[in-house]
Parts: structure tokens; C-alpha cells; sequence
């Protein structure tokens, strides 16, 4: 009885331990998936990931349980709304999980000018 209570303590831990790597290395995955659909879908100089945090957070913009943040530099684009709204659809359809992300910010700059795109679960904040 005692053999068989240290053996069902051992399944239960090494379960915990499998899922906790297998849930951490989803989170790594999303980030790097978002920042592929950016990079081959964007005609930009530069993209970067200032943050991904997968999280209970609270700022001023409220509380979050998902945040995601990057940026581009000097892209190509006619008309930022529907930039945004473009790149919103790739990242819905390429990107497991996305909407779920809370607070995802684009932050689109050039020479003159920063312009922050904030879409969250997936809904452009207009």
C-alpha cells in the first residue's frame, strides 16, 4: 500500500513537471510565432519584441493576463488602419492563440512620427 501511495506521489509530480514545461514552451512559441508573421508579412526595416508577458499585470490601462508589445520601423504602408487591420487578420488566422492576448500593442515608427496601434483579443481599438 505504502509502495503503491509513493508511486502515485511520483506520477502526480512528474505530471505537474510535464505540464509546466509543455504550457511554458506554448508561451515561447506564440511570441515567436507573432514575430514570424511580422517579419515575413511587413515590409519594414526593423521589427522588434519589446515585450511578452503571460501574467496577472496591472498598469494604466487596466489589469492583463496577456501582454505583447512590438515594434516597426520605417514600414511601407498606404494607410495605418488598415495596416493594422491587415496584420490583425494575419496574426488571427497564423497565430494560435492570439486572441486571447489581452493588451497587444503595434508601435509603428519613422522619422517623424510614432503611432501606437492597441488591439485587445484580437479587436482593434479605434
Amino acid at each position: 500500500m505504502k509502495k503503491q501511495f509513493v508511486l502515485f506521489s511520483m506520477g502526480i509530480i512528474a505530471g505537474i513537471l510535464t505540464y509546466a514545461f509543455v504550457a511554458g514552451n506554448k508561451t515561447e512559441d506564440k511570441s515567436s510565432a507573432i514575430l514570424k508573421v511580422l517579419q515575413s508579412n511587413c515590409d519594414c526595416d526593423q521589427i522588434k519584441q519589446f515585450i511578452y508577458v503571460k501574467g496577472l499585470a496591472v498598469s494604466d490601462q487596466g489589469v492583463s493576463t496577456e501582454t505583447a508589445e512590438y515594434e516597426l520601423k520605417n514600414c511601407k504602408y498606404s494607410d495605418l488602419n488598415t495596416e493594422a487591420n491587415r496584420i490583425n487578420q494575419l496574426l488571427i488566422k497564423k497565430v494560435d492563440g492570439y486572441e486571447k492576448i489581452d493588451r497587444f500593442t503595434l508601435e509603428f515608427v519613422n522619422r517623424n512620427s510614432s503611432k501606437l496601434v492597441i488591439i485587445n483579443n484580437g479587436t482593434i481599438n479605434h
